[in-house]
């Protein structure tokens, strides 16, 4: 559990723990249980000696703390190994990590060349592109003004026409106007005038048929009185 928590808990609070376990435990005040006296040490020393091997019967106080003891190095040991396996594979992926960086560096070093390349190319094709442009627009301004100039030059010269057009339709209208209010004017008189002449030839005509109707009026009545007469004439 010791070497798993230090492996979770990173390199440096690793050191923290292994150091703290390395050093010797400090009591406030001795343990009451253990003896204090030089024989004590000397069978914390030598525990398999034969002076003490009466007392191996009954359970000793050192043996816990011993056992406590056994298992801390244990963990000590196992945890510089866990350090040290640690810090070999931070330093195999510290070397990746900088030949990965190199790598990069290198790639993005030729890319930046690329790029710059790209962009100076790109540059001078936008440059040719302009000015190809800007001598089109000219072009077709300069096009647009000869065609906007001939067509107001058309469109003046019509203009021109259309009304020397209009003058000459005005005055041919006005001339046929006059002619046709002589005409006119001569239809009238002529009407007029053969208007008198039927007039008169009406009036000659009732004066040619009252003559005649007095003519024959009188024929009757001469005829009547001469066959008068001669019917008295006979008689």
């Amino acid at each position: 559990m010791a070497s798993s928590l230090s492996l979770a808990q990173g390199p440096r609070k690793l050191s923290r723990l292994a150091f703290a376990l390395t050093q010797p435990p400090r009591l406030s005040r001795p343990c009451p249980s253990i003896p204090a006296s030089g024989t004590a040490m000397a069978m914390y020393n030598n525990p398999m000696s034969p002076r003490f091997m009466g007392d191996l019967t009954e359970p000793h106080g050192f043996d816990k703390p011993y056992q406590v003891i056994k298992r801390l190095q244990a963990d000590v040991q196992e945890l510089r190994a866990a350090f040290q396996a640690e810090q070999q594979q931070r330093a195999v992926e510290v070397n990746q990590l900088r030949q990965e960086v190199g790598v990069l560096r290198d790639q993005l070093n030729k890319e930046c060349h690329e790029r710059h390349g790209i962009c100076h190319q790109l540059v001078q094709d936008l440059g040719i592109l302009k000015s190809e442009k800007i001598k089109a627009i000219d072009e077709l301004r300069s096009q647009f003004t000869t065609a906007v100039h001939q067509l107001n030059t058309i469109i003046q010269d019509e203009i021109r026409d259309r009304k020397s057009d209009c003058s000459l339709r005005d005055t041919r209208e006005a001339n046929e106007r006059s002619e046709r209010q002589a005409e006119l004017g001569n239809l009238r008189q002529e009407f007029g005038n053969h208007k008198k002449i039927s007039d008169a030839f009406r009036d000659d005509t009732v004066n040619s048929i009252n003559n005649l109707n007095h003519d024959v009026e009188m024929i009757a009545t001469t005829l009547c009185k001469v066959s008068t007469t001669k019917g008295t004439l006979s008689s």
